[in-house]
Parts: structure tokens; C-alpha cells; sequence
């Protein structure tokens, strides 16, 4: 009898004692993840704002300890800070400087701009099942190539300017690219069905020539030269802004820079709108899914549509 109840007594200790452990683990685990957050205090003015909520561009002050003087796009966790910001706004705010990118928070007005600045934005947002128009563009090699000429493959599409200094910002989207080419290079169905398009909005530099140079330097991170399934590309200045306009960014030039938004797309073989990223917030594993769920959508429809012209044929008698 002594012994079973010594037995429960140290049965109650040892749940105690892990329970103890676990919520002492949680404190740690809680302590170096702030640990590995640091905070910057930031002073500056609103340059534009997204449309949808999700990001502004401040040209801000020096950051002591972090950052030089510039114009950078900042993404926001709680997208209602926004919303009593307007263009021309100066404010101060906590840059949060965190293991997973950058963000704002604690945002506060300290002058309002002037009434009736407009932000350089963009309203529309791409929707699944949109027609994507047959936009031209000339590629790394100088060849005038259409959007309807990928119809067939599922078409990822990004945007960047091959100056752009932010690293996660076009330099991240581009080397996600890289490794989109190698993954689905190893992949026979994926190598043939799945073609990468990265778009520069910068087209007084961005020459073919510069295009080239920029994409194979991430030959090492492709595993070859890409040029074969993944091309890189300009519009004229004349057919830039209704392309930006489709795809969901906004950009405006600014001392030497470009502040500008992301947008990438995933396109499905029949030329429409599959998904749309208006951040950086994807991973090159979720691109290749959407890829695969892109083609099987359509191997299934395309079934189908045989299924239905076979029974529809006459039959010989």
C-alpha cells in the first residue's frame, strides 16, 4: 500500500516536474526569439502607400545602426496603422528588425502632408480567371517575345530592376526564381510544362545586354545558364505603365532609386490568371505547387473535353 502510494505520489512529482519544464521551455524559446528582434527607431515622410494595405514607402532619415538615408518600402503586419497615413505624411515609427525580414510598427504622425497628393499606386489586383493580355516585350537576347507564346506552359512572372539595392526585395524574388529553375529542372513533367518570366520596369537600364549579365548570375543558384526556361525581359517605356497597371505594382522613380511594390503571377496554360503574390511573403516551394495544381487543373480539363467531344461524335454504323 505504501508502495503505491509512493508510486502515485512520484507519478503527480515527475507530470509536475515536466510541466514546470515545458512552460520553462516555452519562457526560452519566448526570451530568444526576442533576443533575435531589434528595434531602430525611423523618421521620415510618406512617398506612397499600397493600395491594398499591406506596405508604405517612407523616405526616411539615417538609421543609426542599420541603415543609411533612403527610400524603401516597409511591409506591415497590422495593416489598420495605415490607415490614417496619407502621402506627404512625416512620421516616426519602430523599424522591427526581425529573423523572418523587416516591418513597421508604431507609426505616428508627427505633420500632416499637404491635402491632394497622390500616391503612386496601383488599384487593380489580379484575379484567378483573368485573361492575362497579350503584353510585348524584348528579352535578353534582343528578341521581341509576346505573352501569348508561353500559352500551353504555366508562366511565372516577376517583377525587378536590376539595380534595386533592398535584399529582400528583388534580389530574394530573383534568386526564389533560381531556385524555382533548378527544383522543377529536375522534375521531367515540370523541366517542359513550367517557364519563368522577370520583367524589369527600369527599361532606360535595363538593355538587353544588362538583362543578360543579370540573369546569369544566378547560374550557380539555377544549376545552369537559365536563358532556356526562364527569361528576362523589358517593355518599351510607351507599354510599361498598362503592364504594371494589369500585374497589380506600382514604382516612381526617386533620386536614383526606385521605390516600387512587388507582384508576381502564376498563369495557367490557357493564358489566365492562376494566383497572384503581392509580397514577398512566398516561398519558391509554393510557386512550384502552384505550378503543379496549375497543370493538373488543366490535364483534367483537357480530359474532360475529349471525354465530352468523343461522346458527342457520330458513331458508324
Amino acid at each position: 500500500m505504501q508502495r503505491r502510494n509512493y508510486e502515485r505520489r512520484f507519478a503527480r512529482a515527475a507530470l509536475a516536474l515536466a510541466a514546470v519544464c515545458f512552460i520553462f521551455g516555452l519562457a526560452a524559446c519566448k526570451h530568444h526569439e526576442e533576443a533575435n528582434v531589434k528595434r531602430y527607431h525611423l523618421v521620415g515622410k510618406v512617398v506612397a502607400l499600397d493600395a491594398r494595405g499591406s506596405s508604405v514607402v517612407v523616405d526616411h532619415q539615417a538609421i543609426p545602426g542599420f541603415m543609411e538615408a533612403m527610400t524603401m518600402a516597409y511591409p506591415v503586419r497590422d495593416p489598420n496603422i495605415l490607415t490614417p497615413l496619407a502621402v506627404g505624411d512625416e512620421i516616426t515609427a519602430d523599424v522591427v528588425v526581425a529573423p523572418d525580414g523587416a516591418y513597421l510598427e508604431n507609426i505616428v504622425v508627427t505633420k500632416k502632408g499637404t491635402p491632394g497628393q497622390a500616391a503612386p499606386t496601383s488599384e487593380h489586383e489580379p484575379t484567378p480567371g483573368d485573361k492575362v493580355p497579350d503584353f510585348a516585350l524584348t528579352n535578353q537576347d534582343g528578341k521581341r517575345i509576346h505573352l501569348s507564346s508561353f500559352e500551353g506552359h504555366v508562366l511565372l512572372v516577376t517583377f525587378i530592376y536590376t539595380r534595386c539595392p533592398f535584399p529582400t526585395f528583388c534580389p530574394l524574388v530573383s534568386r526564389n526564381f533560381a531556385e524555382i529553375y533548378a527544383d522543377t529542372r529536375k522534375d521531367p513533367a515540370l523541366d517542359s510544362k513550367v517557364r519563368l518570366l522577370t520583367i524589369s520596369f527600369d527599361p532606360e537600364h535595363d538593355t538587353p545586354k544588362v538583362l543578360r549579365a543579370y540573369g546569369g548570375s544566378f547560374r550557380d543558384v539555377a544549376g545552369a545558364i537559365p536563358f532556356d526556361r526562364w527569361e528576362f525581359a523589358v517593355p518599351s517605356q510607351a507599354d510599361l505603365k498598362k503592364i504594371a497597371d494589369f500585374f497589380g505594382l506600382f514604382f516612381t522613380p526617386n533620386g536614383g532609386q526606385i521605390v516600387h511594390s512587388l507582384s508576381t503571377t502564376v498563369i495557367s496554360p490557357q493564358g489566365t490568371v492562376y494566383k497572384w503574390y503581392e509580397d514577398n511573403q512566398w516561398t519558391p516551394k509554393d510557386l512550384v505547387a502552384d505550378a503543379t495544381a496549375a497543370l493538373q487543373e488543366d490535364n483534367s480539363s483537357t480530359t474532360v473535353a475529349k471525354s465530352d467531344a468523343a461522346k458527342d461524335a457520330p458513331r458508324a454504323n
